[in-house]
């Protein structure tokens, strides 16, 4: 909030900040206990070794970062050319793509690591008309915990790497790599100033949503304690308070009811003295299911995946299919495929055409269908084009012939039969 000050009073001259306030209940004022929040740097970011430690002991936080790599690459993409889906099947480029993305949501920058014989040395850019058959020994992935930036950061504001550091070292080596030679990946991307402030390096995904998950398995531990103290036992002992004023009467005391939940245990009777009574005390556990489960929809929904798919539960309210949280995610994956691999796999591109000897044109692709329909989905679509064509044939919209090629065209076999006992039509349908 900007600052601002009234004067229409040059004696008594007020102080204020824009936005709302309210003076007899201080809202707004310092009086509010709101306006002493504040964020500061948590500097999370750097303990890579407490980042591991989720990922291998946390089940959410590993979700939070397989997942979605995982269905971005879990049908790859298709080539027009065998050649070409060939030579990126050999290399294995959709494994390579899911780990590096994997791994710079978890620790927010890791690279693939490119060794390429363009008869230059590593600290040098690639020379990329020197590219022959053969040139790509090896492609590997390697996360941020093993590469620091070294050398010149790039400070040309017209460059595409502005801001970005123009070699890299990899940890206990002294030979620097130039950025050509590296393909880097993103977690949470920074602007230059926070990026230089971390060390060269983006955020981990993981970082906002570190309190949200202390906080559910906080719950889950707490309710995991509650449940095995759900039935209390409670006896009500006559002079307690005088037997347990020595060690001999607390001794007896201990072994009395020692042997008394051996008793109840074994035979399933409670055996007292006349004076003590007996009574069991429920906790009620209501309300506990709600909140964990609020939790792991809070951590679903703000890394955009559908509960569904991130908890493996049913779709929420009546009638519900999450039907709706599936088309969403889907175009979440498909804009991420375009944004963060399609610029990335025009470098794999270039160096598979010229380590095959193949032309770069052959490397048109698509990408596939994500979640491709099951069977079931398949036949019941099949059977509605088939009805379809049936009705417009049937009407004369449609000719035979033509049907017949849109069955084809649609891998509906099974149709040709039916239409094959319609009566044919002229070329305008009639």
């Amino acid at each position: 909030m900007a600052e601002v000050t009234i004067t229409e009073d040059p004696v008594h001259s007020v102080s204020l900040l824009d936005g709302i306030s309210n003076l007899s209940t201080g809202l707004g004022t310092s009086k509010d206990k709101a306006m002493s929040n504040q964020w500061t740097h948590s500097g999370r970011n750097t303990d890579h070794v407490g980042l591991s430690v989720r990922y291998r002991e946390d089940w959410i936080s590993q979700k939070v970062c397989k997942i979605i790599p995982q269905d971005m690459t879990r049908e790859w993409r298709s080539f027009k050319d065998e050649e070409a889906q060939e030579a990126d099947e050999s290399f294995d480029v959709d494994l390579l793509f899911k780990l590096a993305y994997q791994w710079a949501r978890l620790y927010g920058t890791s690279f693939i690591v490119l060794d390429i014989d363009d008869k230059r040395t590593p600290e040098k850019p690639v020379n990329w008309s020197n590219l022959k058959e053969g040139c790509l020994k090896s492609m590997h992935v390697v996360d941020r915990t093993r590469i620091v930036a070294t050398g010149d950061i790039d400070y040309e504001p017209m460059s595409i790497t502005y801001g970005m550091p123009s070699t890299y070292q990899f940890v206990g080596m002294t030979t620097p790599i130039h950025k050509d030679r590296l393909i880097r990946f993103e977690g949470t991307e920074l602007p230059i100033y926070e990026r230089m402030r971390n060390l060269w390096y983006s955020d981990s995904v993981l970082i906002p949503l570190m309190d949200l998950i202390d906080n559910f398995h906080t719950t889950a531990h707490a309710a995991s304690q509650m449940v095995q103290e759900a039935n209390i036992d409670v006896i009500k002992v006559e002079g307690l308070s005088n037997i347990l004023q020595n060690s001999k009467g607390t001794a007896a005391m201990i072994q009395r009811f020692s042997e008394w939940k051996t008793i109840k245990s074994v035979f399933g009777v409670s055996i007292l003295d006349g004076t003590e009574e007996y009574d069991q005390k429920n906790m009620q556990l209501s309300g506990v299911k709600d909140l964990l489960w609020e939790y792991l929809r809070m951590v679903s929904a703000s890394v955009g995946i559908p509960a569904t798919r991130f908890l493996c539960a049913s779709p929420d309210g009546l009638n519900a299919t999450g039907q709706s949280d599936q088309v969403n995610y889907v175009d979440l994956l498909i804009g991420l495929q375009n944004e963060v691999f399609k610029p990335r796999l025009r470098v794999v591109d270039k160096l598979l055409s010229a380590h095959y000897g193949i032309d770069l044109e052959k490397f048109k692709y698509e990408f596939n269908c994500i979640f491709p329909e099951s069977s079931g989905e398949k036949a019941k679509r099949l059977d509605v084009l088939a009805d379809s064509l049936t009705k417009l044939t049937l009407a004369g919209v449609l000719s035979t012939e033509s049907a017949l090629e849109e069955a084809k065209s649609a891998g509906l076999v099974h149709i040709s039969a039916t239409l094959g006992t319609l009566p044919k039509t002229t070329g305008d349908g009639k």
